[in-house]
């Protein structure tokens, strides 16, 4: 199935939640854009064969991308760098080794794409886990070195790779026989990697040592995790100390311990849970969609019992979306009595009931996540029975601050 070019952008425009259609005929491929990053159909004539995620200043002249560069991901999997300018200019023709912070990312010769950017190199899909997780990007040749942030560009790859997927599956794939101008001749019929599965979740701080309780299935199948709280620059490696999928909780260990000055925000725990009681929830859903410093929303406990009556689980109408996952849920006093877990599939409801679900979600009950970190030496703060309940915006800023987004990179599929 061939797709027009138009017809795919209104539709990723759509599922992306982008504002409204912009309307020069060049920016009629974007489908994602903030921070300075845009994510748009990555396009050969009217084919659509990928997404790429630039970031720079546009003079408004068509092909004229003054000091811009970024990544694009193709429909079958690929990624590599790109860039545009009079740097860019300089660097065709030559060998140029490219790094992210101190590590080695690829050595290529750029060449000039059809596009009018100039395609840098490609790079293994193993590599960009490396990319995630940076601060910044390099590019060097013999005689000339650059240097650019990559403050943003973890959504911008999410977004690029949704981007990606939704052109694979509109069917707006390469015709047969057809290369994509993102590949370097070289690597023409070399076999390929798995494209890497870029995904977000949620945790929490469950010690001043920087440990994150979330759940297991977010970080399954991971080969690289990261971690960003509130004020934090950049992401930070960590590792998966202990899991449980049987609980679906995973627990996180930082590479590294914390900076003086910089202790993580604890939350007090509370045992047991109350029916009828409010509760605030804290998360990170839809990434490079929604708000990127996270969503506060408020519900109620309305069951103590999860699907299919699981006693460890309780259900509440605080809404959760895709990211929430991993998240704590709080009482009014801020102390913790549970971890985001799932929401109810409502295409599943529709076919088996012929009803959609409004706000059914659940969340693993606090007294079912205190002996598995009690279990791996976590000592878990004792809730305060006579502390004061809080306002909202008090229960948003202590959330916030202990809150952080989960980005794993690794292959296949998971839940989130």
């Amino acid at each position: 199935m061939r797709t027009s070019l138009r017809a795919l952008c209104a539709s990723l425009l759509t599922a992306l939640c982008v504002c409204p259609p912009l309307p020069a005929a060049a920016q009629d491929r974007i489908v994602w854009e903030r921070d300075g990053w845009r994510v748009q159909v990555h396009a050969d004539a009217a084919t659509a064969i990928g997404c790429q995620a630039l970031k720079g200043s546009f003079d408004g002249r068509e092909g004229n991308r003054a000091a811009s560069w970024g990544f694009v991901s193709t429909v079958d999997g690929r990624w590599g760098l790109l860039m545009a300018g009079p740097a860019a200019e300089d660097m065709i023709g030559k060998q140029i080794t490219v790094s992210v912070d101190e590590q080695f990312l690829l050595v290529a010769v750029p060449h000039r794409l059809k596009s009018g950017l100039t395609m840098v190199g490609e790079f293994p899909a193993d590599r960009m886990k490396l990319v995630v997780s940076a601060r910044w990007l390099n590019m060097a040749t013999e005689t000339n070195s650059s240097r650019f942030h990559l403050r943003g560009s973890a959504e911008a790859l999410v977004a690029a790779a949704r981007c990606a997927n939704a052109v694979r599956e509109a069917g707006a794939n390469m015709p047969p026989g057809t290369t994509p101008p993102a590949v370097p001749p070289a690597s023409r019929g070399a076999s390929r990697e798995p494209a890497p599965r870029i995904s977000a979740g949620t945790g929490f701080y469950v010690s001043l040592s920087g440990h994150v309780l979330t759940n297991a299935h977010v970080v399954q199948g991971c080969s690289t995790i990261g971690i960003k709280g509130h004020g934090d620059a950049s992401m930070r490696p960590v590792h998966v100390r202990a899991s449980d999928t049987t609980q679906d909780l995973a627990l996180l260990a930082p590479a590294a311990a914390p900076s003086s000055g910089a202790s993580p925000t604890v939350l007090q725990w509370r045992r047991d849970t109350r029916l009828g009681e409010q509760i605030a929830i804290f998360g990170f859903p839809y990434l490079g969609t929604l708000a990127s410093s996270g969503t506060f929303t408020r519900g109620d406990v309305t069951a103590l019992a999860g699907f299919n009556n699981n006693s460890a689980h309780f259900q509440l109408s605080a809404p959760v979306q895709p990211g929430n996952s991993g998240g704590p849920v709080v009482d009014e006093r801020g102390h913790v009595v549970g971890i985001v877990v799932a929401k109810l599939n409502a295409l599943t409801m529709v076919r088996e009931k012929g009803d959609i679900p409004q706000n059914v979600n659940f969340a693993i009950k606090s007294a079912e996540a205190i002996p598995f970190m009690e279990a791996h030496g976590i000592v878990v703060a004792a809730a305060d029975p006579a502390a004061p309940r809080l306002s909202g915006p008090d229960v948003a800023e202590r959330l916030r601050d202990s809150a952080v987004l989960v980005m794993c990179t690794g292959s296949g599929e998971a839940r989130r």
